[in-house]
């Protein structure tokens, strides 16, 4: 079992860099009436997207059909957590830190043999970023534990983008546009962990609903609306703790198959 640990920090650590849902940054409540801080870096590498609606409506407006793919390239969270033990095994928390992004929309146009293609690059700029959430345990016999992990995620940022584009003539062009982004996100996370000396390994599905919401701002003044969910809700997490004495606790964790993403985390209990 503790080589099948080892080999799964390895594969963690050395994994491409190939987006997005909240670190559950642990398995273990901390106790009633205790108190934990904690700094928690997350790595969002890859997260699909889809495209649910855009005011004022392209195919209104310019006829055809229009086919887009947008996905979140990378982004990066740095968070202060806060913990609170309501009971042995019940955690209320509240993040508070910043978050950047860049993502993409690769788009076409087509109609009556008329085509358009190109890519919307939009780059983020940091942003103040908030959540909360509970944890809940169950202790099983053997030192196994299951339990499940329910937070909500937010910010908004400002962005810049450039859309480049050719048409079916050869003709190619650019134009600018920016704007802001609102980011929410509902996440719930069953799990399973067990104890094995200082390190308590965890597995878990999760359904994480992220919804975004973008005002755009053309180079002529137009404004635009686009509400971008997540293409996929349900993933699986894998990750460890490594307590260190009585009141320091290491985490390190990935995400996958709904998004690509990695976590590292280091905490303080009082």
């Amino acid at each position: 079992m503790r080589k099948l640990i080892v080999l799964s920090l390895a594969l963690l650590l050395c994994l491409p860099l190939v987006v997005y849902a909240a670190s559950m940054g642990g398995a273990e409540t901390q106790g009633q009436g205790k108190f934990a801080i904690g700094m928690d870096q997350e790595f969002v590498f890859d997260r699909d997207m889809e495209l649910k609606s855009m005011d004022p409506d392209p195919v209104v407006l310019w006829g055809g059909t229009v086919e887009t793919k947008p996905e979140i390239d990378s982004m990066y969270r740095t968070m202060v957590k806060t913990s609170y033990g309501v009971l042995d095994n019940l955690d209320i928390y509240v993040k508070l830190g910043t978050a950047d992004f860049k993502g993409k929309m690769p788009w076409t146009w087509t109609e009556a043999g008329d085509w358009e293609k190109g890519t919307m690059k939009i780059e983020g700029d940091n942003a103040f970023a908030y959540g909360f959430g509970a944890k809940g345990t169950y202790n099983l016999k053997n030192d196994w534990i299951i339990g499940c992990d329910v937070q909500y995620l937010g910010h908004k940022n400002d962005y810049k983008g450039i859309d480049s584009w050719e048409d079916s003539t050869g003709d190619s062009d650019e134009e600018s546009f920016k704007g802001n982004v609102t980011f929410q996100e509902w996440q719930v996370a069953p799990y399973i962990a067990k104890k094995i000396g200082n390190f308590v390994p965890y597995l878990g599905v999760k359904y994480s609903d992220l919804r975004t919401k973008f005002k755009v701002t053309w180079e002529n003044d137009k404004v635009e609306t686009w509400k971008i969910e997540a293409d996929d809700n349900v993933g699986v997490f894998l990750g460890t703790d490594y307590k260190i004495g009585e009141n320091w606790k290491l985490n390190l964790e990935g995400r996958f198959v709904d998004e690509t993403a990695m976590s590292l985390a280091a905490t303080y209990k009082f």
